[in-house]
């Protein structure tokens, strides 16, 4: 019913993800007008599909998106989710306020704020989006929220063996997307490929980002 493309460059990273799955961490750099936003939510419709597809006896079927304040995630994700993707029909439960969409079988995707980071320890994860992360700077950090919340949330319930365990089509994943934004933590999350082949990162500067007006870019 609802139809949604993606633009060669989001092709590439979700394939990567959620086709071929070679990719665990995905780290994408993008300009402005690449349309991050909506690949993320792309991406965790993908997640939660993958998770409707288990027993309802699988523990921890969340998927997480990250953005650095509330109002952004929500003001941002939810109208995308809910109307432009339909998720509102399919969901048991979902509401703006509480940043939450709950499927069957129990599944569920929850939209937080960098700022309430905390909450997600001792959770699982199965899947999360962190977006913007070059602004995740104050508070923990974002070198704390994923060496100290986030990957073990993902590596503690959804490793490779207990997903193979569950049935499930690939171990935890995430997508870490952002801007450039000097030489930060952000940017050795970008090279991490270069010594752990579960990471892979995507360059893709304003020339590929067709949300952009070529007369203003030009201009400017």
């Amino acid at each position: 019913m609802y139809n949604i493309e993606l633009h060669p460059g989001q092709s590439r990273v979700f394939y990567d993800l959620f086709v071929s799955k070679e990719v665990r961490y995905a780290v994408p750099v993008c300009s402005r007008g690449w349309g991050k936003s909506y690949f993320a939510a792309t991406a965790a419709a993908q997640a939660v599909a993958e998770l409707m597809e288990l027993p309802d006896s699988v523990p921890n079927k969340l998927v997480f998106i990250i953005a650095p304040t509330y109002t952004q995630v929500t003001d941002i994700y939810y109208p995308i989710l809910a109307h432009g993707m339909g998720m509102a029909e399919i969901a048991n439960k979902h509401s703006k306020d509480t940043g939450r969409f709950e499927f069957p079988g129990n599944v569920e995707l929850r939209l937080i704020s960098y700022e309430a980071i905390e909450r997600m320890r001792g959770l699982g994860a199965y899947f999360v989006v962190c977006d913007e992360v070059a602004s995740w700077s104050h508070g923990v950090g974002l070198q704390e929220a994923w060496q100290g919340i986030i990957q073990p949330c993902i590596n503690t319930r959804w490793s490779k063996d207990r997903a193979i365990e569950y049935g499930a089509v690939s171990p935890g994943r995430a997508a870490i997307i952002g801007t450039p934004k000097g030489f930060n933590f952000h940017y050795d999350m970008f090279n991490y490929e270069q010594t752990d082949d579960e990471w892979k990162s995507y360059h893709f500067d304003y020339t590929t980002s067709p949300y952009l007006d070529a007369t203003e870019i030009e201009r400017l």
